[in-house]
């Protein structure tokens, strides 16, 4: 959330998105680990599909020839990081219940 603050701020665009980039690919590392250790395998595979999303992302934002894919990639991967948080949360609410 820091860096998100940063965006309005007269720091370089690129240098704010490069940091929220491999901050949020530590933390989904990290959360990989966590799903494949507890064998949550299609979440953990789901999760892997994420992190490619994201380096399409970055080759997209990077390639001024592909850059105007990058709006519908940039949906496509929210909507999946959403769906794949959700279902993570779903997992583990009905491995909690009785």
């Amino acid at each position: 959330m820091l860096i998100a603050s940063l965006l309005v701020s007269p720091l370089p665009h690129d240098l704010i998105i490069n940091a929220a980039s491999l901050l949020g690919m530590i933390s989904i590392s990290l959360t990989l680990i966590g799903l494949y250790k507890s064998k949550w395998y299609a979440v953990f595979t789901w999760g892997f599909i994420n992190i490619l999303l994201v380096i399409a992302n970055n080759v997209l934002y990077y390639n001024s020839n592909l850059i105007q894919f990058l709006p519908i990639v940039q949906k496509i991967s929210f909507a999946s990081y959403l769906l794949w948080f959700s279902s993570i949360n779903i997992k583990q609410f009905k491995c909690a219940s009785p």
